[in-house]
């Protein structure tokens, strides 16, 4: 594998700084008061650097997204492969979207960031072949129907959309909490997981 240039080093490390720069001011001030001016006062950088390496606020909040959406993708390949039931496997998936957001530590960043995806690309940013979250939650559905842990016959994509549509819900609710979610959530997966049941 070819080193990177020093240059593009610099690059990297400049993203990253003004990234977190980003996310600091978003928790500080809240997305909609963080000015991209004071993003690059405190990043140190010229306002070019911030438009260079994201086109608008809402960018860096889908770069974050990205990054759960992997780090859940990780998680969803390594925990639930073995599940030995469809109530254990959305247990285990809904531990796994809650930790993950709750790892954002800001309830109101975690809601900007949803919403995001709806801002800058609407429904077809949301279907689940643009990330890597949905990518593995099907082909972990897929797995386990082979197991004959799951039900057959239902459409893998289909149920893995389904599943992550409903985790949008409760993640942009503004009357929510994880800790108020949790246990609507429950209540929605054991009435799935009684359909799923083979």
């Amino acid at each position: 594998m070819k080193q990177p240039t020093s240059r593009e080093l610099q690059r990297q490390e400049t993203f990253a700084r003004v990234y977190e720069t980003a996310l600091e001011e978003f928790r500080r001030v809240g997305v909609d008061q963080t000015k991209v001016s004071e993003i690059c006062l405190r990043a140190k950088v010229a306002k070019g650097t911030f438009f260079f390496h994201f086109p608008t606020k809402d960018h860096v909040l889908l770069e974050r997204q990205r990054r759960i959406s992997e780090a859940m993708a990780e998680r969803i390949e390594h925990e639930l492969s073995e599940a030995a039931d469809a109530k254990v496997f959305l247990a285990r998936l809904t531990d796994i979207v809650l930790e993950e957001h709750q790892a954002v530590g800001d309830l109101e960043l975690v809601r900007q960031i949803n919403l995001a995806i709806v801002r800058q690309g609407g429904s077809q940013r949301l279907s689940i072949v643009h990330t890597a979250f949905g990518n593995a939650l099907s082909a972990q559905i897929r797995h386990l129907q082979q197991r004959g842990v799951l039900r057959k016959g239902i459409d893998a994509a289909k149920l893995a959309d389904t599943l992550r549509l409903s985790f949008f819900g409760f993640l942009v609710n503004p009357q929510s909490s994880f800790d108020t979610s949790r246990p609507r959530i429950a209540l929605l997966t054991s009435l799935l997981a009684e359909a799923l049941m083979v």
